[in-house]
């Protein structure tokens, strides 16, 4: 019997159909004496169609048929048995099929629609059904270019708190969920909206999705999903207009179409005069108090982050520190009042032969050899200054902190910028400045 045959059933055989389950065990057919396990998978999903594959451990000639219906409640027997009759009624026909191994392709589908396919054994000599029912679930994948709001959800701004563990400042975003859709949840300036996005969702929400660097399918977006009522938390974000998205993305990893959006705007803080007290220029000097260059401190972000120039100002290429482009960020440390010098990344000077990556980076000694944080680790606290004259608050120590590489702890030895121009870092100083420092207000 090929794979597709049909079975002409007379009009009689719409009564036998419903008595074959009343019949005694000796009335049974050959193929009804074993149980026959049906196995189904899904073998593919695409925006309107789908391939799931039939297996069974019957016999070769076994028939069985299908159902595919958007009814994901009723008794899958039940659904069975009407489309039977409903078969009988129209055309008098049972489209059965043939095969231990067989892909069924299903289309003209909706996107992102949940289906169920069913699958059943069928008798060849009354056109019954017989044996145990074989089902699964699916759900047909979004429009790519498709995103809509979700209702069920929705984000509002919280208060801001300290981790005492990082001791870092973090904004907190209330986000409550009706549904059982999961999310995660991103901000982004308006700005860059804007500038990196031309303010188009689709490319936004890819581009977040791709950083995650995992296929669709990955065990771990488990753990990145969130679902239900979760307050998240986001480092501190500076002051100014803020577009704060949840985005649909499901266990698997795969971009939902849905998101809820949340505009606001972040008022700049009133500066403290804890903040303050770094302000303004200073003399570095090593720890003999040899002068080694002039720095200015300015505010970026109140009460949070500085700029800072002048770093290395006398150094061997005359690179202008000062200019705002090649400044780096300081970090104040609200609770303890310390100014922290933070590894990172400054900027790329770009002229007509050459591409330029400045890093405020530090050095430590291991095994006798003398490394760089460089492009490797940003972002890491390298030092930090305190005040050691408390009246006038004109005097500062800079003191390195440890840096932990394979078990040990080392100290930063200084701090410095560091350049790359397609190989290896260069120092932009021949004797970078060695911790510890000293901070003369002048």
């Amino acid at each position: 019997m090929k794979l597709s045959d049909i079975i002409k059933v007379i009009c009689l055989a719409l009564a036998m159909l419903f008595s074959a389950s009343c019949e005694k065990e000796d009335g049974k057919t050959a193929d009804q004496t074993r149980q026959v396990t049906i196995t189904l998978d899904v073998d593919k999903l695409s925006l309107e169609s789908a391939s799931i594959r039939v297996r069974h451990d019957g016999a070769a000639d076994l028939l069985w048929t299908y159902l595919m219906t958007d009814d994901l409640t009723t008794d899958a027997d039940e659904l069975m048995d009407a489309k039977l009759a409903r078969e009988l009624e129209l055309t008098g026909e049972i489209v059965v099929y043939t095969g231990r191994n067989k892909s069924v392709n299903l289309t003209d589908l909706a996107p992102k629609a949940y289906y169920r396919f069913i699958c059943k054994t069928v008798d060849p000599v009354t056109g019954g059904l017989y044996g145990d029912v074989a089902e699964i679930q699916f759900r047909t994948r979004r429009d790519p270019s498709v995103f809509e709001i979700n209702e069920n959800w929705s984000v509002e701004r919280g208060e801001r708190s300290i981790n005492y563990l990082d001791k870092m400042e973090y904004d907190n975003f209330i986000c409550t969920s009706s549904d059982d859709e999961t999310y995660v949840l991103v901000p982004i300036k308006e700005n860059d909206f804007e500038f990196y996005y031309e303010s188009d969702l689709r490319t936004f929400f890819e581009d977040y999705h791709s950083s995650f660097n995992l296929p669709e399918g990955d065990s771990q977006w488990k753990n990145i999903v969130k679902s239900g009522d979760q307050t998240l938390s986001e480092q501190r974000l500076r002051s100014g207009d803020w577009l704060v998205f949840m985005i649909g993305i499901d266990v698997d990893g795969e971009l939902t179409g849905l998101y809820q959006q949340l505009d606001m705007v972040i008022e700049p803080e009133t500066p403290t005069k804890e903040y303050e007290r770094w302000l303004g220029a200073w003399e570095i000097a090593d720890r003999e108090g040899k002068k080694l260059f002039d720095i200015i401190i300015l505010p970026s972000e109140n009460n949070m982050w500085y700029y800072m120039g002048g770093w290395e100002s006398d150094n061997i290429f005359a690179f202008d520190t000062y200019d705002q482009t090649l400044m780096p960020e300081l970090f104040f440390d609200k609770e303890s009042g310390k100014l922290g010098f933070i590894s990172q990344y400054v900027n790329t000077m770009v002229s007509e032969t050459d591409a330029v990556d400045f890093y405020f980076s530090g050095t430590f000694t291991a095994y006798g050899t003398t490394y760089v944080l460089g492009n490797e680790l940003l972002n890491y606290m390298m030092a930090e200054s305190v005040f050691t004259e408390t009246s006038t608050y004109s005097q500062a120590r800079i003191e390195s902190r440890n840096f932990t590489t394979n078990g040990m702890e080392l100290p930063i030895q200084s701090i410095c910028y560091i350049y790359y121009n397609g190989g290896n870092p260069g120092s932009i100083s021949l004797t970078t400045p060695t911790l510890p420092l000293t901070m003369t207000r002048k």
